[in-house]
């Protein structure tokens, strides 16, 4: 075997194994109950790239627009890509980021539930995540500390929950969604997701 390595100190080695714990605890529950979760509006941690390497930056998600009440949280792929015109071309252009996250939530397209609060039906929630990995990181866009994720079309593992997806990043695909040939990650149609229902 080898006869060099660098070794993680105890104090080290006990943080990284709460955190994969705790990711692993995720995973089989469906929910990060340990971490906070994000909703439009929040101000959460992104990657940008500056001076050749990731900072860590935080932002509001969701655009700002003079003719809608609500924040934009989602951008269309297809859209940005197109060759028509849109709000979202320079940011694809030149300010791309990358959000991190242990999986994110759809909501059912068809399936729903009594509220257990009110008892009218609600859309019935899944979890997803990626099966070989704890991280799951999607690509962004950002203007003004503010970012929206990227969606695509469904792949086979999401069609059948929900129309849309993020535009999933496997971990040795983030750095060509910031500096490479991104059209190419449009397509997610192979790339697993693993699921579970959420219970309310």
């Amino acid at each position: 075997m080898c006869a060099h390595y660098i070794y993680i100190p105890q104090d080290e080695l006990e943080s990284i194994i709460a955190d994969l714990q705790a990711a692993l605890n995720a995973k089989r529950s469906g929910v990060a109950a340990s971490y906070p979760h994000a909703y439009p509006k929040a101000e959460v941690p992104v990657l940008v790239p500056e001076a050749g390497r990731l900072g860590i930056h935080v932002m509001r998600w969701g655009f700002s627009v003079t003719w809608r009440k609500d924040v934009l949280f989602n951008a269309k792929m297809e859209t940005a890509l197109g060759s028509k015109p849109s709000m979202w071309d320079e940011s694809v252009r030149r300010r791309r980021c990358v959000v991190p996250s242990f999986g994110f939530y759809e909501p059912h397209k068809t399936a729903k539930h009594p509220s257990p609060k009110t008892g009218k039906p609600i859309s019935d929630q899944y979890f997803f995540h990626m099966p070989d990995s704890d991280i799951v990181f999607m690509a962004g866009v950002f203007e003004n500390e503010r970012f929206s994720i990227m969606t695509t079309a469904p792949n086979q593992w999401m069609k059948d929950i929900h129309p849309r997806m993020p535009v999933v990043l496997r971990p040795d695909e983030a750095d060509t969604w910031l500096s490479g040939d991104y059209a190419a990650l449009a397509d997610r149609s192979a790339l697993r997701l693993d699921s579970v229902k959420v219970t309310a």
